[in-house]
């Protein structure tokens, strides 16, 4: 089929109506030792359409040290809500585990998550230029007080969400959006579990894979590449977290890893541990934890 035929097929086509937004980042710390931790997905909101979800939960000087953060492919928004002096950072995506972004302990903590492609309808910058980094709000957004009094005079997880929801209705006026070229890109990245490279996406859509690189960098904040194993270690640690312990190990081949050894250096890369210390973690009494050999799958051996 023609190049521009394909193009014409599906960029002129409509989102189709879903349940849910196709991809859930963890962010497993926070959802273990945090007793506060609460999220809201947005997949019925007609303004936000699953490309937003909100968090919140709160710090103290006890669990400050023990927070760290693992690549999810997202934006976020981080809004202490201190009454007297909220403040917000904007954490760009990050590309390798790291200690927490915040910046007070004893403090209430909302969050604006961003799903892949959608912070750059409300920012207005390229992501690119965020990645790697924590930005005080006030720097980049020109509503940044309005914003935070608005949350911050909030009491609760859910009067935060309808502040936040307020103010994104007096000034944008519309559903958060995306474009259709990276809509496709990132739900098919994420659909496949980040088993496709580049080559891959390029042949499929007709674009080279320097425009690819170039609208991601804009929309998403890594390339196409990153977001991809990004995605394959989020869909790891959701089926941990499930306790699919062997069907897991005994799978990282057809999620794309090509032996145990890069199955191990990029879990750890992205989350500080192996996959075994953080089995460990999670279920101390497991098989696997308490010292078990993994399923032959797992063996060292060359992806055929």
């Amino acid at each position: 089929m023609p190049r521009f035929s394909f193009r014409k097929e599906v960029f002129s086509m409509r989102p189709a109506v879903r349940q849910n937004y196709p991809y859930h980042p963890h962010q497993p710390i926070f959802e273990k030792i945090l007793d506060t931790y609460k999220e809201h997905r947005t997949d019925a909101s007609p303004l936000f359409q699953g490309g937003v979800i909100f968090y919140g939960f709160h710090i103290n000087a006890l669990n400050e040290n023990r927070i760290f953060v693992v690549p999810d492919g997202c934006l976020h928004l981080v809004v202490c809500c201190h009454k007297e002096h909220p403040s917000a950072n904007i954490c760009g995506t990050i590309f390798k585990g790291r200690q927490g972004v915040f910046v007070r302990s004893d403090c209430e903590y909302f969050v604006i998550c961003f799903m892949p492609g959608y912070a750059e309808f409300f920012l207005k910058y390229p992501i690119g230029e965020f990645s790697e980094l924590e930005i005080p709000v006030q720097e980049v957004f020109p509503y940044s007080d309005e914003l935070l009094e608005k949350i911050a005079e909030q009491s609760t997880f859910e009067g935060r969400i309808r502040a936040f929801e307020a103010f994104y209705l007096k000034h944008y006026r519309m559903g958060l959006e995306i474009p259709l070229l990276v809509k496709y890109l990132t739900e098919k990245i994420i659909t496949i579990q980040g088993a496709l490279n580049v080559k891959e996406l390029a042949e499929d859509t007709g674009y080279s894979n320097r425009y690819l690189l170039k609208s991601f960098e804009k929309f998403v904040g890594v390339s196409p590449k990153l977001l991809s194993r990004i995605v394959r270690f989020q869909n790891v640690i959701h089926s941990l977290e499930h306790k699919h312990y062997e069907q897991t190990l005994d799978r990282i081949f057809e999620m794309g890893y090509f032996d145990q050894n890069h199955f191990i250096k990029e879990f750890k890369e992205f989350s500080f541990i192996t996959p075994k210390k953080y089995i460990q973690q999670i279920d101390p009494a497991s098989t696997l934890a308490n010292g078990v050999e993994p399923p032959p799958a797992w063996q060292s051996k060359q992806r055929s």
